[in-house]
């Protein structure tokens, strides 16, 4: 099951993905993050509890950051993945990407 955990304080969001980050979960996770709020100067992602993650997930966050970061916005990140997930997250150069961001 996908769980998406939002909350925002002042000019901070922070977001909780857990559950099933795969395909089939891509069109409620893009959505979540086209309503995030475009107000907030700072956004924190947690990556935590993961049943299931494949590289669309992967690819929608890479997206979403690098528009916030555009509009000026910093961002952080924590991945706390399986030996499982962690390969597809380093194997997929995601690391690297978002270490660029």
């Amino acid at each position: 099951m996908l769980e998406i955990k939002e909350f925002v304080e002042q000019n901070k969001l922070s977001f909780l993905f857990s559950g099933d980050l795969s395909i089939a979960r891509v069109a409620g996770l893009q959505q979540q993050l086209l309503k995030a709020p475009s107000k907030v100067l700072h956004a924190d992602v947690k990556v935590a509890d993961v049943e299931n993650l494949d590289l669309s997930f992967l690819q929608l966050l890479l997206v979403w950051a690098r528009s916030m970061k555009q509009s000026g916005k910093n961002l952080t990140f924590d991945f706390q993945l399986e030996p499982e997930f962690a390969r597809i997250f380093d194997e997929s150069g995601f690391r690297e990407s978002i270490s660029r961001l």
